[in-house]
């Protein structure tokens, strides 16, 4: 039973990648459907560029998630084991927010086509929370650090304190 943990995870990976893929497919025909069929009057080119513009996000995102789960084995040469099942795709960081950013364009797509084209006003929200992430984490501490004293103005202001408090003398 060696390198069990591998071909679980390389399993887990396929069984999450396979059920995403249909979830895609779902989605996507469900929107077509329904837009072209009972909502032709209202169809425009605008639902058109959206429709392209969800499935590029679609495909970039499952690719990614894709790439990490890649498993690598070793060379035929020496039996070609299964080294490293590759990332598991229900992990925290990276991985989570590509799956957040997956559903909420799922659920941009679909309640645009039933409810409301306005929905398309929440796919603005992740960017909003990334931009909010990267200001206060990394941004605005990286700007409002002062810079270091010169050194002589290190000395002088020691000098200064020494005095102040009564102890330069």
């Amino acid at each position: 039973m060696a390198n069990e943990a591998n071909k679980k995870q390389l399993v887990r990976n396929a069984s999450y990648l396979k059920n995403l893929m249909y979830q895609i497919i779902l989605c996507n025909t469900i929107y077509a459907l329904y837009r072209i069929w009972f909502l032709w009057e209202s169809f425009s080119s605008w639902h058109i560029v959206a429709e392209v513009v969800m499935l590029l996000m679609y495909l970039l995102m499952y690719r990614f998630l894709a790439s990490e789960a890649s498993p690598k084995h070793a060379p035929l040469s020496q039996g070609g084991a299964l080294l490293y099942a590759g990332r598991d795709l229900a992990e925290k960081g990276v991985m989570e927010y590509t799956w957040d950013l997956l559903y909420v364009t799922m659920f941009v797509q679909i309640t645009t086509c039933f409810l409301s084209d306005l929905f398309f006003l929440v796919s603005f929200v992740p960017p909003t929370i990334g931009f909010y992430y990267a200001w206060t984490m990394y941004i605005y501490p990286w700007i409002s650090k002062p810079d270091a004293p010169p050194q002589g103005m290190q000395e002088i202001a020691g000098k200064k304190q020494k005095v102040k408090n009564g102890r330069g003398r």
